[in-house]
């Protein structure tokens, strides 16, 4: 009998070890929960979208992927000053990532194999659709935001796979939270 309960315990630890290794998607899913429970139209998580691209950038640029959820705790704590201060964050993401950009050319940080030199452009592209979605009307708008997403759930896949630029736990966070807000934007906004 002694043994049996040996074996349940054995079985019982991996299945533990598995669950505490999901900590970034669990994560992701508790964040997203809070997060669409302020929804308005859709849009306003064009944001999200900003901040996984410029944060991406600056990772590759700082070329310290260990540094990944300091530079996301750092971000996040730019915008929530910014809107303290009555100061749209967008403009300055977007000035942060041009400065990031010419900082990464010169280092050379933005020039190295495959992934490192995309990461300008796919911030151009995830940030360039973020701001036309907010100028775009309200279903359209929250539509192209849930696109936006969805895209950069690939590219965060793609990260977590090459297990490079940034850490594997934020883009495995980032991938759930990324899947479940664009996915809730649609259903609220279609149905």
């Amino acid at each position: 009998m002694q043994s049996n309960e040996v074996s349940i315990t054995g079985a019982q630890e991996p299945r533990r070890h598995m669950l505490l290794r999901r900590w970034p998607a669990a994560l992701g899913v508790g964040v997203a929960a809070l997060t669409l429970s302020d929804f308005d139209d859709g849009r306003e998580f064009a944001i999200v979208l900003l901040l996984a691209s410029v944060g991406y950038l600056l990772i590759a640029v700082l070329e310290r992927p260990r540094a990944t959820w300091w530079v996301l705790i750092g971000l996040l704590g730019a915008v929530v000053c910014l809107r303290l201060l009555n100061l749209p964050p967008e403009p300055v993401l977007a000035a942060a990532a041009v400065a990031a950009t010419i900082v990464g050319l010169v280092r050379g940080s933005l020039r190295r194999l495959w992934l490192p030199a995309l990461q300008a452009p796919a911030t151009m592209i995830f940030g360039g659709l973020a701001f036309v979605a907010v100028a775009a009307g309200s279903q359209i708008g929250s539509t192209l935001v849930a696109a936006g997403l969805l895209g950069h759930t690939v590219w965060d896949v793609i990260h977590l796979r090459a297990r490079a630029i940034v850490a594997p736990s934020l883009a495995e966070w980032c991938a759930v939270l990324d899947t479940l807000i664009a996915i809730g934007i649609l259903v609220l906004v279609w149905s």
